[in-house]
């Protein structure tokens, strides 16, 4: 078996990864991905959760649908989103881990709370 130095494994994906990391960098989008973290939300709930309008949301969850980041399910009338991109799973992943380490125990707020999948 070959042995893969990680350096040639980042040039091998470094396209990629600056493309997920593109996408995350809005702190609009940061904070719907960590809730999606969590499970399955809909678009309502993501309004609820950053107090922009819907469109704005809407657009938002476009963009990381168009990049591969989620993926949408229609229930209804009712459009619900879910982390669907590996990478960026584990990004956040440990991105929670991070932060969960960060904010004092209680401060949290449940839902964001970090769980190993």
């Amino acid at each position: 078996m070959k042995h893969t130095d990680p350096i040639d494994e980042l040039r091998a994906n470094a396209d990629r990864m600056a493309a997920v990391l593109r996408l995350l960098a809005n702190r609009e989008r940061l904070i719907m991905l960590c809730r999606l973290s969590a499970g399955e939300a809909s678009v309502g709930d993501l309004v609820e959760l950053t107090g922009l309008a819907q469109s704005a949301v809407s657009q938002h969850l476009g963009v990381l649908r168009d990049g591969g980041a989620v993926a949408v399910r229609a229930d209804a009338q009712t459009r619900y989103y879910r982390i669907a991109d590996d990478m960026v799973r584990s990004i956040f992943d440990a991105l929670c881990e991070v932060c969960a380490e960060q904010i004092p125990p209680g401060e949290m707020p449940p839902r964001f709370k970090y769980t190993s999948r």
